[in-house]
């Protein structure tokens, strides 16, 4: 398989999850962070890069935004918004923040691919990015005239592409709703690099 197939594959696997998202529990999310005093992100690896872009926007927002873990992150409140990102909704770093969180009376956004999980459970919202199945090695996922075409996306790269796309998506609405133009975005955008 070539490259522009591979990706082809995956933008269309893309599209799949994102249209099974529930569009009610968006807007619940949307509502807590509008409410949120202060937001923490939290994730490992992959997953804490793509919670991290998120929290990059956020802040060119006019959100007051932590990444959990950072040297310069204050300690969460009450009223305060905890977002975890855990594939698998059992990455321990990630479940113990939650469960911090909640013991603080603060509110928790899990997202994750396993509606199951420990993440999900102890959640406010949770924000199901249906990825993981689409791993399957014996799952086909793009069905052409005569051939099957098997996903070639490895370990979690559905899962952080999705959510970073959904993400993406809040970002978008969040701007509307906070009537923020792209040039109030630049005037927050670093200038020390």
């Amino acid at each position: 398989m070539n490259v522009k197939s591979s990706v082809r594959n995956i933008i269309s696997e893309i599209s799949s999850v994102m249209e099974e998202i529930d569009e009610n529990t968006v807007e619940e999310v949307i509502s807590e962070i509008l409410k949120a005093n202060k937001i923490f992100i939290v994730g490992a690896g992959r997953s804490g890069l793509v919670g991290k872009a998120f929290a990059m926007r956020l802040m060119q927002i006019g959100f007051k935004v932590y990444v959990v873990g950072e040297t310069i992150t204050p300690s969460m409140e009450e009223g305060d918004l905890l977002i975890a990102i855990s594939n698998s909704g059992e990455t321990k770093s990630v479940c113990l923040a939650s469960q911090i969180a909640m013991t603080i009376k603060g509110n928790l956004i899990g997202i994750t691919s396993n509606k199951n999980s420990r993440l999900a459970k102890k959640s406010t919202k949770s924000i199901i990015i249906d990825a993981k199945h689409r791993t399957d090695p014996t799952r086909f996922v793009q069905k052409g005239f005569h051939n099957e075409v098997p996903s070639f996306a490895p370990l979690g790269t559905l899962f952080e592409v999705s959510t970073f796309l959904f993400f993406e998506g809040l970002i978008g609405s969040l701007m509307e709703r906070t009537n923020r133009k792209e040039e109030d975005l630049k005037k927050m955008h670093s200038v020390l690099e």
